[in-house]
């Protein structure tokens, strides 16, 4: 019903016209919906159900990214070679089949942080691959010239989902237990396997002469290492990440246990940080339109910090305490969803259609491989000095990538169909 209203009260030419990527569209929304359950429902069930310390929670953290670092390369090969539609479903349905198990354990009486693990690394895997997969098919669905636009709808709505999520994520934790409600993320990837599948376009298998996999894998590391935008984009994205990581790890433990916040007042802080993630999601399109994508990049970077810091100097008993989390979550989330969608549109759109999949698992390979490491130091290191001074030291690290980007990243201004030559000569004009 809703795609039918937007379709037709959209003006001709909208994408809200594009009956395909509307599927796409609610199919993200649902899965968005449902991670924002599991967002805040996870972490509390491995702290309060199960007391995990701050060293387990990087670990935890560290197996959802683990994946990113084992296959992100021959993930890319793989999506090149596939249609990345019906990848992109069968990994939906395997994250499904992943987050059922933590309630289906927890009714059997044996959930422990192993089945956690196991749960978070198979997540991963989803991600890993069916995500590449995804971002590959977007760009054959709309075309280069619209991603930007494309990529901002969804992220705007799944700000929206994000916004109802830790409401939803409340009222379920409370009623049922946060485990049981791990359950409504299991449905919300069944429910976009389904809608993904039913998108009418589909994208015929690259037929290519058969050669073996590390070769197309090292052409991937070989076009974007040796192209200076694409490498300063996955060396910032590494850094980024592994900070963003580490924040996230970290975040419900020291809610609870330092701020001696609810899973209300979580929800309180979700929902400003999907708040921020609409507004910037709003915001990216129009300021990379207007001021040019390093700017739009940089700004991301430098809230990210500021919102890290912000984040942890709340003290518990502050009459408002609540509140000036959220916010600081919302300036979070702001600033990672303008850079997140300025990164990823850059990247496509510069990027030839051939080496789409390999381009997008080789600069994920580079970018989120530290991410595991990064989210397990923080974990050690909030056990070690204290998770006000670990918060600390992420925030102080995320404004100096921001300095350091401002001084050192290039231009980012590249004709789409000179990419994969000037990778191979290793210059930019």
């Amino acid at each position: 019903m809703f795609a039918y209203w937007m379709r037709a009260l959209a003006p001709e030419g909208s994408l809200w016209r594009h009956r395909d990527y509307m599927r796409l569209f609610l199919a993200s929304t649902l899965a968005t919906l449902g991670a924002t359950v599991s967002q805040m429902a996870l972490p509390l069930t491995a702290v309060q159900l199960l007391n995990a310390s701050a060293t387990q929670m990087g670990i935890l953290a560290a197996c959802e990214l683990l994946p990113f670092a084992l296959f992100s390369l021959p993930a890319g090969v793989w999506v090149d070679r596939s249609r990345k539609k019906r990848l992109s479903a069968t990994f939906d349905f395997l994250g499904a089949a992943a987050l059922a198990l933590v309630p289906v354990a927890y009714l059997l009486g044996v959930l422990s942080l192993p089945v956690l693990y196991v749960a978070g690394f198979i997540i991963g895997c989803t991600f890993a691959i069916g995500g590449t997969a995804m971002q590959v098919f977007i760009t054959q669905l709309v075309g280069r010239d619209r991603l930007v636009e494309a990529n901002s709808k969804l992220s705007g709505a799944g700000s929206i989902a994000g916004i109802v999520g830790p409401a939803l994520a409340a009222i379920v934790v409370d009623a049922v237990g946060a485990p049981l409600a791990i359950t409504l993320d299991a449905c919300g990837f069944l429910l976009s396997g389904v809608l993904v599948l039913s998108i009418r376009r589909d994208d015929p298998p690259v037929v290519t002469e058969p050669r073996p996999m590390w070769p197309e894998v090292a052409e991937g590391l070989r076009m974007v290492w040796r192209n200076p935008l694409l490498r300063s984009l996955a060396v910032a994205a590494a850094v980024w990440i592994m900070l963003f990581d580490s924040f996230r790890a970290l975040y419900v433990l020291f809610a609870t246990r330092e701020l001696h916040l609810s899973a209300k007042d979580l929800a309180l802080i979700n929902t400003l940080g999907a708040l921020g993630a609409l507004l910037g999601a709003a915001g990216a399109h129009r300021l990379e339109r207007t001021r040019g994508a390093r700017p739009t990049l940089i700004l991301g970077y430098l809230l990210c910090g500021l919102g890290y810091g912000a984040y942890a100097a709340m003290q518990p008993g502050w009459l408002f305490t609540a509140l000036g989390a959220g916010l600081a979550m919302l300036v979070i989330d702001f600033g990672a969803t303008m850079y997140s969608i300025t990164y990823i549109s850059l990247r496509q759109q510069v990027t030839p259609d051939a080496m789409l999949g390999r381009m997008t698992a080789t600069m994920r390979f580079l970018s989120v491989s530290a991410a595991p490491i990064g989210s397990a130091v923080a974990g050690r290191m909030g056990d070690a000095v204290g998770l006000h001074g670990t918060l600390f030291g992420v925030a102080v690290l995320g404004s100096l990538l921001a300095l350091g980007a401002a001084r050192w990243m290039p231009a980012t201004r590249v004709e789409p169909e000179a990419i994969y030559e000037l990778s191979e000569q290793g210059v930019m004009k």
